[in-house]
């Protein structure tokens, strides 16, 4: 008799769950709209129906927020989100996986450049991506690849788009009444000090000093150009203040 009410108890503790769950329904029309989200490079782009991203904007409200946190604390706020799907079944949504963030990173770019405006940062937009993406690939010629900073590439507009809504709310702090140059020879003369050092310690690039010197030669190239980029896009202080947090945070 007890198995018998402890069962009765579990199905309608279930049947209350799925009554608190979002009901998605789709809608073959909207199926059928497929939405290209873009990012600098047509390989790095996601391309969704429009019944995927309502179930999106339902199950992560975040995305249409008046308000957004940057992108690495955006994600850990989103959990596995549960729903009824329109034959009654229940099934669950999740960005995990590393896939999966670069899925998330991709429509949290989507979401908050139609609310920075489109047109509006075009500048800044493109020069923020190009400072991230010359940073990323510093760190990636120094450890010689790895997976981190190519999935880092194709979250790299997330961080772009949080840095212009940054600039948005917050315009006057940018705003410096003195100089930033002195910051910024600074910033660039430690940057290439680390190269340096770090290089001075790297077993395979001594290596190719000895045996493969043409190869050595094009790795420290390779090195001084992405620093170049740097010193040639860092243009103002809100440029040099976004790449050093960027640095810092998500390198």
């Amino acid at each position: 008799m007890r198995e018998k009410e402890l069962i009765i108890k579990l199905n309608k503790a279930e049947k209350i769950l799925i009554q608190s769950l979002p009901k998605i329904k789709d809608d073959p029309k909207l199926e059928k709209q497929k939405i290209v989200i873009y990012a600098e490079k047509d390989n790095d782009s996601l391309i969704i129906s429009k019944n995927e991203l309502n179930k999106i904007e339902l199950l992560f409200p975040l995305f249409k927020s008046d308000f957004f946190s940057n992108p690495n604390e955006a994600y850990a706020s989103c959990e596995s989100q549960q729903y009824v799907y329109q034959d009654g079944k229940k099934d669950n949504f999740t960005f995990s996986s590393e896939a999966g963030e670069d899925s998330f990173c991709l429509i949290y770019t989507y979401y908050l450049k139609q609310k920075n405006g489109v047109n509006k940062f075009k500048t800044e937009r493109k020069k923020l991506i190009e400072l991230y993406r010359a940073i990323n690939g510093l760190y990636e010629g120094l450890n010689y690849g790895g997976t981190f900073y190519g999935h880092q590439h194709k979250r790299l507009n997330a961080f772009a788009e949080y840095s212009i809504y940054f600039l948005a709310s917050n315009k006057e702090y940018f705003e410096k009444k003195y100089d930033f140059r002195k910051q910024k020879e600074l910033y660039l003369k430690l940057l290439r000090q680390y190269v340096s050092d770090e290089e001075s310690k790297n077993i395979e690039y001594q290596i190719d000093l000895v045996g493969n010197k043409p190869r050595a030669i094009e790795r420290q190239r390779k090195l001084r150009e992405k620093i170049n980029i740097l010193e040639k896009l860092i243009t103002n202080y809100f440029y040099l203040n976004q790449l050093q947090d960027f640095e810092v945070n998500y390198k």
